[in-house]
């Protein structure tokens, strides 16, 4: 077979031809439940191959059986029209399998939907996709068609999504990213990890795990990139609900949720850190002794700044009012170099600063303020080889630390 073009994703129509296929067991069975010619299904099969370059089908006179390939294929395909089943059910459409859901089946047509559900301007998604203005206008009259919904109202800059838009967006954006993800479980089987990674790094993780376990993936397997989202935890989660991210490394949230999954790999408890030469090193002290102090403190309202309100609250003392409220390491590494203030961090945040004596841990106990560090993942998702074999090097990484 020939080598395919990665930039170019196989056909929707064509997964879904090898899905009804495998269905109904001959490509006759097929062709009659999708009102088709077998040579229509079989050119579809014949060109999906074409475009991953590897065969699908092993054919002989009486009867076919699908290669290794083909049912590393077929899993995401399935996964790809199981996403795209669930629009039915959003739009207030009766029941239909994703089979007759043709207007989606076009992968151009839903990433113009998914960038202007994120650019709101045509234009500006007709150059990122370099195609014309009215192509754009053409796909998204093409989608409202098929889900007899108004997905963008026009505004005087650009437009903007409807409710319904944003609500059949997520399953969109997951069924493309389950697209991307058939060419890595491809090279795969044929001895080879390679692909994008795309992780959520939360604060806590940046300094050494993440760092250290790319570091570990790249020296194994040289072909992977990997790219990395440093946003606030919500729009992460968000990312990773949609599949943009293959999984979120940080500090976990209390609470957990139906569609996510947690998995600690190391604790870590806040600590005091002061300036080296501080006048308060060598001395003893306690939170009641200091509680007078310039204190710098974690963002309002964010987890590590809860736990140091009710540390505060349970040994009886007011909760200190920050100098300044920071979760920037820059910021905050500044700021001890230059004054007396106390800061309350995260000691993995800062291992590398004490370690070589720049900053130094107070010996004071901030009793119950103990946070989880570790994975979050998407309940059902299947990761692809090279974002398994990232999460094996985090893995790594935190058993040594713990």
């Amino acid at each position: 077979m020939h080598k395919p073009d990665l930039s170019d994703p196989p056909s929707l129509l064509h997964l879904r031809t090898l899905v009804r296929v495998a269905d109904y067991g001959t490509l006759a069975s097929a062709a009659k439940k999708m009102l088709r010619a077998a040579s229509v299904v079989h050119d579809g099969i014949r060109e999906l191959e074409r475009q991953l370059g590897v065969r699908l089908i092993e054919r002989t006179p009486d009867k076919f059986t699908l290669t290794v390939e083909g049912r590393c294929v077929l899993i995401r395909a399935r996964r790809i029209l199981a996403e795209l089943a669930v629009l039915p059910a959003l739009l207030d459409q009766p029941p239909v399998t994703v089979h007759e859901q043709l207007y989606l089946l076009n992968v151009r047509r839903l990433s113009a939907f998914v960038k202007l559900c994120r650019l709101r301007n045509m234009g500006r998604v007709a150059k990122a996709m370099d195609i014309s203005q009215p192509a754009v206008s053409s796909m998204v009259k093409a989608l409202e068609a098929g889900t007899d919904k108004v997905l963008f109202e026009r505004r005087s800059r650009g437009v903007h999504p409807t409710d319904i838009a944003l609500a059949i967006l997520p399953a969109i954006r997951r069924a493309l990213n389950e697209l991307a993800h058939i060419q890595p479980d491809l090279a795969a089987l044929a001895g080879e990890v390679r692909g994008m990674v795309r992780i959520g790094a939360l604060p806590l993780s940046r300094t050494r795990i993440v760092p250290e376990a790319i570091a570990g993936l790249l020296a194994r397997h040289p072909h992977v990139q990997v790219e990395t989202s440093e946003g606030n935890f919500e729009q992460l989660e968000s990312d990773l609900r949609a599949g943009d991210l293959d999984f979120v490394l940080g500090a976990l949230r209390l609470g957990g949720s139906h569609d996510l999954v947690s998995e600690t790999l190391i604790e870590e408890s806040l600590i005091v850190l002061v300036r080296s030469g501080h006048p308060f090193i060598g001395h003893s002290s306690n939170l009641e002794s200091l509680i007078d102090q310039q204190w710098i403190l974690p963002r309002a309202m964010s987890p590590a700044r809860f736990l140091i309100d009710q540390c505060f609250r349970e040994i009886g003392l007011p909760v200190p009012i920050p100098a300044v409220e920071s979760g920037d390491m820059a910021i905050i590494r500044g700021l001890l170099a230059r004054t007396d203030m106390l800061a309350i961090v995260s000691s993995h945040q800062f291992e590398t600063d004490i370690a070589s004596g720049e900053v130094f841990a107070l010996n004071v106990r901030l009793e119950r303020t103990k946070r989880a560090i570790g994975l979050m993942t998407r309940r059902q998702c299947l990761h692809t080889p090279p974002a398994a074999a990232l999460i094996a090097s985090i893995r790594a990484v935190a058993a040594k630390i713990q």
